[in-house]
């Protein structure tokens, strides 16, 4: 029997699948071949996060990654890429100062980044900005629990949520997302009961990172899946393969083959046309001799 024809991931195709309870496959993209590969095997949501520049471009903390770096990435997957749903990531401050600020980045990120969507993190007084977003006609998926470029107000990283007024703060935020108009969540960092609590609150779909099995789909960072970053994963993540030391291995073999002069071989290279290169070396023969008076 022939396979189904694939379609292309959409808002309406997200929904319908929380109500029949399937499982929403997402993953976080930063380059053109990983890019590729993961809308090959076929998932829902590809997300340009912060973690691609951390992680490709070497920033430490995510407060310092440019729109220009997040905008490239996002054109990068957007090349590439025929059916998964793209989100790009909105970088520290670039919906914050104001409600023109955030639609005109958050529109950037679309008409010339080729995203479908936007990912804006914060709470109850971020929402105002995510409303206006939406208004403009553009997607938001909400990002709370932990949240990278808020770290200092929610005292750095790891899990949110363990006492209960943490977690009612982060059901707050939430409220305040989905009245502004989110289409989904990602939920970081939180306890597995959290969110299924936050899942089932919702008609929106909620997308766990580090947040249990229960949700309505898992998101994992590919360099972290496949073991290429330049940053340690974290303790609750797992890699599912170690691209590292085949990496290491293909470069060391090929700065030996440099060293020992057996590469390029002949095989390996290109040859002028036959005759050629002598009568390149007569003309500059000739040129060398010297003239008489």
């Amino acid at each position: 029997m022939a396979e189904p024809q694939r379609k292309k991931v959409t808002l309406n195709s997200l929904r319908e699948k929380k109500k029949r309870g399937e499982r929403i496959t997402s993953i976080g993209v930063y380059d053109s071949p990983l890019a590729a590969i993961a809308d090959n095997v076929g998932f829902d949501l590809l997300i340009i996060g912060n973690a691609g520049p951390m992680s490709l471009f070497g920033h430490s903390d995510p407060t310092t990654v440019k729109f220009e770096e997040q905008l490239f990435m996002t054109q990068a997957v957007s090349r590439v890429t025929k059916y998964g749903l793209i989100v790009a990531h909105m970088p520290y401050q670039t919906y914050h100062a104001s409600k023109e600020d955030a639609i005109r980045h958050a529109g950037r990120l679309i008409t010339e980044g080729g995203a479908h969507a936007v990912k804006c993190e914060g709470n109850r007084y971020t929402a105002e900005y995510v409303a206006e977003i939406v208004r403009a006609g553009i997607p938001v998926m909400g990002h709370i629990g932990m949240q990278a470029s808020r770290r200092v107000e929610q005292s750095g990283f790891g899990v949110k949520g363990r006492r209960f007024e943490d977690a009612k703060d982060i059901i707050d935020g939430a409220d305040a997302f989905v009245e502004a108009g989110v289409f989904a969540f990602i939920l970081e960092q939180v306890p597995a009961e959290l969110a299924d609590f936050i899942t089932r609150r919702y008609d929106v779909p909620v997308i766990t990172l580090g947040g249990g099995t229960k949700a309505d789909g898992v998101y994992h960072i590919s360099g972290d899946v496949v073991g290429y970053s330049a940053f340690p994963m974290p303790k609750n993540r797992r890699s599912f393969t170690n691209v590292q030391p085949l990496l290491e291995e293909g470069i060391s073999k090929y700065k030996d083959a440099v060293l020992k002069g057996e590469y390029p071989l002949d095989g390996d290279s290109f040859a002028m046309n036959e005759g050629e290169f002598d009568k390149l070396t007569s003309h500059f023969k000739a040129q060398a001799q010297p003239t008489r008076n």
